[in-house]
């Protein structure tokens, strides 16, 4: 690799002048800081912390200036990019770019990834004697910052598609300019690598295909949005982003990032929001799984919780690809509404994930399970954060129903962002198992729940509809509310079905009349 000195030297003296005068701004500012503050016993007083923190600051930023080593500067000229340490920095590179590879695979070559060719022209490139067919659906898969095609839920979800059917399956390469820690290098490089992906797309079209379909991950989905501009005005059908990278994309411009404008249907999946991943809707239809932020079943086993969460999204994704159950989200107004509570589960449900409907619009809140598989289908019942099996789901219940009968407060607190951390009806942290239990009764945990258990408030629930007040039961119970029916005749196992079924009558009852209290004219104006 070749070098142009002269460049070299010229960035190499800019960074030693900039060093010696933040050197001498700083060391003046230290100053000045000490002057203040001990000029006076009445100015320590005043404004004390805010001068010591400054100085401190001021005296940490100096130990770094004279003790930081001189940065390597090296300018490719032939390839129009500059490299500060190992971090590249693209300028101006035309595409075809070898740090950007395609590789194809399909069923002809499951395994055996097939490096593909792209150029300004189609003569040029060698889609034409490849496995590509353009009969075929085509998936593109991008992976983000720090990684490369090999992610394995990236790779999953090759082995799922090709389960299904037929597809061109293109795995984009860009890990030579997206390595670590060189994140603002790598967001820098986004746009170029959405141009050269761009160009593959226009090779495809001249195929004589437009099914195409963007799948990015992270910072991946982010170079999404410059693939749509480079093939402008052609429209392309799909894309979907996996948990969306934030971090220097909070103020970017509409052209700079995801957003709804950049193919016909934009769907989003969010599992990181606020850490790696963005908070704010990106498409036409975004999903929050579990909340968006933290997911269930990262805090074990010394993993990163954070990195968990966001490498969730692409796990999702893989597997709603053949799921037969389905990640199903029920419409939310807003994510304000879904933080104080006003989101429960509602009948209007849309699958996430591959099966996703086009055309869908709107946010839609998904619970999973807290390991795979994680999928857990339609909801059909109550209205309920939590996700753990129990007792209740074998005797005809298909989510545990008592949690309602906590007051509206504790209930925002149980559904806060549906994460099972403190304050919710359950801990998944390894440290606190003992906590592990919700006493729907008094003593009486949920891993404790038995057919006695709901026998023997039948029972009560029947004696006291026939004037028996004992045995007697708390007062907080839903089995103080007395059947809305009358009940049938017959044996026992009737009976106790009636009561059963008339106890989930009233379940939904207090549902309802708990929610009338959430369309008070304060919320709506939220």
């Amino acid at each position: 690799m070749q070098y142009e000195p002269t460049v070299t030297r010229t960035i190499t003296h800019l960074l030693s002048t900039l060093r010696v005068i933040i050197t001498v701004l700083v060391l003046d500012l230290i100053h000045k800081n000490f002057v203040t503050m001990f000029s006076s016993m009445r100015a320590w007083q005043s404004c004390g912390r805010t001068n010591l923190a400054a100085t401190l600051a001021a005296a940490v930023l100096l130990v770094q200036l004279i003790t930081v080593q001189s940065v390597p500067v090296s300018v490719n000229k032939g390839r129009s990019s500059f490299t500060i340490g190992n971090c590249v920095w693209v300028v101006d590179r035309p595409c075809p770019d070898s740090d950007i590879r395609f590789y194809l695979f399909t069923r002809s070559n499951p395994d055996d990834r097939q490096y593909i060719h792209i150029d300004e022209s189609w003569e040029k490139s060698n889609l034409s004697s490849s496995y590509f067919n353009p009969s075929h659906p085509v998936k593109v898969i991008i992976h983000g910052y720090n990684a490369d095609m090999f992610l394995t839920p990236l790779i999953n979800m090759k082995g799922e598609y090709l389960s299904r059917g037929n597809y061109n399956l293109i795995f984009v390469d860009w890990s030579d300019l997206a390595h670590g820690p060189c994140y603002p290098s790598a967001v820098h490089n986004t746009r170029h690598v959405g141009t050269c992906i761009g160009q593959m797309i226009n090779r495809i079209i001249d195929a004589g295909t437009d099914n195409v379909h963007l799948i990015g991950f992270s910072l991946g989905a982010q170079v999404t949005n410059y693939v749509s501009t480079t093939v402008r005005p052609f429209r392309i059908r799909r894309i979907t982003g996996l948990d969306p990278a934030m971090p220097l994309f909070i103020t970017a411009a509409a052209d700079d990032k995801l957003d709804p404008s950049d193919a016909e249907f934009v769907d989003v999946i969010h599992t990181n929001a606020l850490v790696q991943g963005k908070i704010e809707r990106c498409g036409h239809v975004d999903f929050y799984v579990n909340g968006g932020i933290m997911q269930p079943g990262c805090w074990g086993s010394g993993q990163n919780p954070m990195a968990c969460s966001h490498h969730r999204a692409p796990d999702y994704y893989a597997e709603s690809i053949r799921s037969l159950t389905g990640f199903w989200g029920w419409s939310c107004q807003s994510y304000v509404y879904y933080l104080l509570g006003f989101c429960p589960q509602n009948e209007r449900q849309i699958v996430a994930g591959e099966d996703c409907p086009t055309g869908t619009e709107g946010m839609f809140m998904i619970t999973t399970n807290a390991a795979s598989p994680f999928a857990i289908g339609r909801w059909t019942g109550f209205s309920i954060p939590q996700k753990k099996d129990s007792a209740l789901h074998k005797h005809g219940l298909s989510r545990d129903p008592f949690i309602s009968d906590i007051d509206q407060w504790g209930k925002l607190d149980g559904s806060f962002n549906n994460v099972d951390q403190f304050p919710t009806p359950y801990s998944q942290d390894p440290n606190h198992a003992s906590d592990d239990e919700w006493p729907y009764f008094n003593h009486v945990g949920t891993k404790q729940l038995t057919r006695e258990h709901i026998r023997k408030i039948l029972e009560q629930d029947k004696s006291r509809y026939n004037g028996d007040r004992s045995p007697s039961i708390a007062s907080n119970t839903l089995a103080t509310v007395a059947p809305t029916s009358p009940s049938p005749t017959g044996n026992e196992v009737d009976e106790d079905r009636f009561y059963l079924e008339d106890l989930r009558r009233r379940l939904q009852q207090k549902e309802a009349s708990v929610m009338q209290q959430y369309s008070m004219p304060m919320f709506n104006a939220l």
